[in-house]
């Protein structure tokens, strides 16, 4: 994308609608009231006309009392929030598996350990708390950028941080593939200085552009000024074209949507690539849900027990002080009323409390949370909407199923961008920090099973395919340890190997003439010249087994 002209309106105004649809969705992420009002109560006003804007309505869009007498209490319910962060533990509860291809031929995989090596030392934990960043911005905003980022200032290797889709511009060709994004962030303001400044950053294959603007408004970018005029980016070492280089033919940042299409601006030119939100479709929900809420906290605000006392108990201050009523007081004076009256026989004391309906407004709360896990594309159970009860895997994915569809869903969007940036991350450590050569190696990407087995469980699976000789010993270690990569599986199979050369060979001639590495021909346990326990009490020789049939006989 080429850089903004000075002057031009910032962002660009074909990104209103999709700039519209990330301040909605921020709303409800955050939980920002006053946000929340004043998009929705914008809505309401450009709506107010006609029958649609009589019918469509949301809490969030009334105006609050103004009347300082009346308390205007709303109450937000932080479940888009909750969901954001399940969607992305789903995804990255645990790193998946990056692996280079060449690790499957025995031949070549001694050459590429070094490469290997980077891939781990690269992803470490740092770039798994950026995917699960990454993973809980896409489920708000439906897509997040991941980046390569380096500083050799202060680190020895690139790494990877996550963006989100709200400040920046992507471009993308006629398949939907990205070719170029540009970020912007606004850097602090200058002492005594008040203008704003704005850092754009243009991602292409093999480069990125940096310019700095200064505006004088919040609406335009302003005019493009010099980089070292900013304290932040004075540092950058760029060429004449204001580029550094990133040694790789690939573009350094990638886009992963969170699901596709975006239902609603699948249309617009500038949003038809861009992913769609977890929350699309349940803005009304969770409308509902603090609107349940409020309610609820209102019938206990106002079903506080009050006490209301007759006048007749009230002691009479002084001019200008009003009256008093002491609750401790046992012994009041008595009342000079006609014995008999009605006056005098009616309760002094009225005590008043209103019914708190609370069965009412849990039932309806729990059935609206539900209902928002569905729209979003997760069973409650998920949630733990079912109760803590032990389950096994395979009870877990039926009972979870479409969570795991939803899952399944986003995997296909994450993998193939996890690969690329892979790739970039490693073109940038070979060009900046002398890593390893990738050459054209583009790594697998792995995630792992969403539930898993009991230990037992899965012992009595590899135990049965061993029986019946269907998986190697390869399959069976990875079934084991999925979170192993190529490197460790292989290790522990040679030493499967090495341990099973220790046994006998297994038929009835060899069984005790095998000799093992002991010099022992039962494998480790002693035995005479013929082979036989020392004991005699297995393979024994003929005289002793003679012997021992005729001590037999003669005790019978």
């Amino acid at each position: 994308m080429v850089m903004p002209a000075n002057g031009q309106a910032w962002p660009p105004l074909n990104q209103n609608n999709i700039q519209n649809e990330y301040q909605s969705h921020d709303a409800w992420y955050t939980g920002d009231e006053d946000q929340l009002t004043r998009i929705y109560s914008l809505q309401q006003a450009s709506q107010r006309l006609g029958l649609f804007g009589q019918v469509k309505r949301f809490f969030w869009g009334e105006p609050t009392p103004a009347n300082s007498m009346q308390r205007p209490v709303k109450t937000h319910i932080p479940l888009p929030a909750e969901i954001a962060r399940m969607s992305a533990a789903q995804l990255f509860a645990e790193m998946p598996t990056f692996s280079n291809p060449a690790n499957n031929d025995t031949d070549s995989r001694n050459d590429d350990d070094k490469l290997d090596t980077t891939i781990t030392t690269l992803l470490d934990d740092s770039a798994h708390a950026e995917l699960l960043q990454a993973a809980e911005l896409a489920s708000v905003f439906g897509g997040a950028y991941l980046r390569v980022t380096w500083d050799t200032s202060v680190d020895s290797k690139p790494f990877i941080t996550a963006t989100s889709p709200d400040n920046a511009i992507p471009t993308f060709g006629l398949g939907g593939h990205l070719q170029s994004v540009l970020f912007w962030t606004q850097l602090p303001r200058l002492e005594s200085i008040k203008r704003n400044y704005t850092l754009l950053e243009d991602y292409t294959p093999g480069h990125i552009e940096y310019a700095v603007y200064e505006s004088s408004n919040e609406t335009s970018i302003g005019k493009r000024i010099p980089l070292d005029v900013h304290p932040v980016t004075a540092g950058l070492q760029v060429d004449e074209n204001s580029q550094i280089s990133t040694g790789s033919d690939l573009l350094t940042a990638v886009y992963i949507p969170n699901l596709m299409p975006n239902r609603r601006l699948r249309t617009d030119p500038a949003a038809q690539h861009m992913g769609r939100s977890d929350f699309e479709g349940a803005e009304p929900i969770f409308d509902m849900l603090d609107e349940a809420y409020t309610s609820w906290m209102r019938d206990i605000r106002l079903g506080k027990a009050r006490v209301f006392a007759s006048r007749t108990l009230l002691q009479q201050g002084k001019p200008g002080q009003g009256s008093t009523f002491n609750t401790d007081q046992e012994i009041f004076t008595p009342l000079e009323h006609v014995p008999g009256s009605k006056l005098n026989d009616s309760s002094q004391l009225e005590t008043f409390q209103p019914n708190i309906r609370w069965e009412e407004h849990q039932q309806t709360c729990q059935d609206l949370i539900q209902r928002a896990y569905s729209a979003c594309g997760y069973s409650p159970s998920t949630f733990g909407q079912s109760g803590d009860v032990a389950m096994t895997a395979t009870e877990v994915q039926a009972r979870e199923r479409l969570t795991m569809l939803t899952r399944g869903s986003k995997i296909l969007y994450w993998r193939p961008q996890l690969a690329n940036l892979c790739a970039a991350l490693i073109d940038v450590n070979h060009s900046v920090f002398k890593g390893p050569d990738r050459g054209d190696m583009i790594p697998d990407v792995e995630f792992p099973p969403a539930a898993t087995d009991s230990p037992n469980t899965v012992a009595q699976t590899l135990n049965l395919l061993n029986d019946a000789e269907s998986t190697s010993v390869a399959t069976r270690v990875r079934m084991l340890h999925p979170d192993w990569d190529m490197g460790e599986i292989n290790t522990e199979v040679e030493q499967i190997k090495s341990d099973l050369s220790m046994l006998p060979i297994s038929s009835d001639t060899n069984l005790y003439a095998a000799v093992a590495n002991n010099g022992s021909t039962t494998g480790g346990v002693q035995t005479n010249q013929k082979g036989s326990y020392v004991d005699g009490t297995v393979g024994a020789d003929d005289d002793s087994q003679q012997q021992s049939t005729g001590a037999a006989e003669s005790e019978r």
